[in-house]
């Protein structure tokens, strides 16, 4: 659903192409993909990758509008440094060093590094995307099992590079059965040296007392949140009804929320939105939009 992919320094290069134009069609091609919240871009060894690639002499005319793409839509993840890399192939043995550290989707390179690189499935010509196994299963869907812990599997790279969560569900309550572990995925989000914003969206379904929601998550809630320092901001709202979790970097359509169920391999679906529709839900859920009556608000930190 998210996906994480090492560019390799030769795509931006015209010199690894039979012409200019045939590197603009390609690279155009995959700007699409890599800015429509399907992917994140490693930026490998520390932020070198963007600083050598902006260095190439013979780098594309439209190289520096695809990084401040990425860039401007923190698409493009800093990785550790391993070796130091000084040529287009030292660099697609960076992203395989790189990707022995922490796992990669697949690393994109040109048709020359391909054939002269190690051998593994993980590597693509992107003149040849179409021929990789892990391209071709890119998927907007995905079936998830109904678990904490395949949730947390599923959204480690938002977890881990995410600077705004919205978790969108009108039922979720931790002192419900079904959301007993919802501070399990509260602790997922603990990776980032800097915390995101987080704010959960649920609705007053049974003429409750606000004020007893707010105890609720504050006896059920503070503990994990100031353990692992993070800040909550809870909006209890009158009525909405689809489940949503809503980032910075990807927008997904929710089945079930983030409820649990004790039935063996029971499944939910999730959708990635496109960026319009996660934007304009991000929109129906500021208070100022009036789109739903807001009857409580508070942050637990």
């Amino acid at each position: 659903m998210l996906t994480e992919y090492t560019l390799g320094s030769c795509i931006f290069d015209t010199n690894y192409f039979s012409n200019s134009e045939k590197c603009e069609i390609y690279l155009k091609n995959l700007k699409a993909i890599l800015i429509n919240d399907e992917a994140l871009v490693r930026d490998l060894h520390h932020g070198n990758w963007s600083r050598y690639v902006k260095s190439i002499q013979s780098k594309h005319p439209n190289t520096k509008y695809i990084l401040q793409s990425l860039g401007k839509q923190l698409r493009c993840v800093k990785a550790v440094q391993t070796n130091i890399p000084a040529t287009h192939i030292d660099w697609c043995y960076e992203a395989l060093k790189s990707h022995e550290n922490e796992p990669l989707n697949g690393i994109i390179v040109s048709k020359g590094i391909f054939k002269s690189c190690t051998n593994t499935d993980l590597l693509a010509s992107i003149e040849n995307l179409d021929k990789a196994t892990w391209w071709q299963n890119r998927s907007p869907s995905i079936r998830v099992y109904r678990t904490t812990n395949d949730y947390l599997h599923h959204l480690r790279l938002v977890f881990c590079h995410a600077n705004s969560i919205m978790f969108i569900d009108p039922y979720i309550d931790p002192v419900k059965y079904n959301y007993r572990e919802f501070f399990r995925i509260l602790e997922g989000i603990s990776k980032l040296d800097i915390p995101p914003c987080i704010e959960i969206h649920m609705c007053n379904l049974n003429d409750t007392s606000v004020t007893e929601y707010e105890q609720d998550f504050r006896r059920k809630l503070s503990h994990t949140i100031k353990t692992y320092k993070l800040s909550v901001e809870v909006f209890v709202w009158d009525k909405f009804h689809d489940r949503y979790l809503i980032s910075n970097i990807i927008g997904i359509n929710l089945s079930n929320g983030f409820d649990i169920s004790d039935i063996p391999n029971e499944m939910a679906t999730w959708t990635r939105l496109g960026r319009s529709v996660r934007d304009d839900i991000q929109r129906e859920f500021d208070p100022a939009s009036g789109r739903h009556k807001l009857q409580h608000r508070f942050t637990v930190s």
